[in-house]
């Protein structure tokens, strides 16, 4: 019963990744080459477990850890916010003029302390 329950726990983790990404079943399975989107759609249920390989597929997919995926644990936050430093350290490196990177620079830190 025990690893049925945890079969469950995952398809809804990949499910809330799925979803969060705006993918369709049909998406989700052409892109790791699943054959279905009634494959897709059992993994989901916990109907069907997950090979080792699939979880390395779903992690590399989403972004976060294979850990995550089997157990809810793991770096999926950490990934989140790395993800987020990246995107505002390109916005600001794209910022040329310096008096409004000197302006960025001051609404960060002001956010940063609230």
């Amino acid at each position: 019963m025990e690893a049925r329950n945890n079969t469950r726990e995952i398809g809804e983790r990949i499910r809330t990744l799925r979803v969060q990404k705006g993918m369709s079943q049909e998406e989700l399975a052409r892109r790791l080459n699943l054959g279905s989107r009634s494959m897709v759609s059992e993994y989901e249920s916990g109907k069907r477990s997950l090979s080792s390989v699939n979880v390395i597929d779903y992690a590399s997919l989403f972004d976060v850890s294979a850990d995550w995926i089997l157990f809810g644990a793991g770096d999926k936050e950490k990934r989140e916010y790395a993800s987020e430093v990246d995107e505002m350290l390109q916005a600001f490196y794209s910022i040329r003029n310096p008096r409004a990177r000197k302006i960025a620079i001051e609404q960060i830190r002001a956010l940063s302390i609230l």
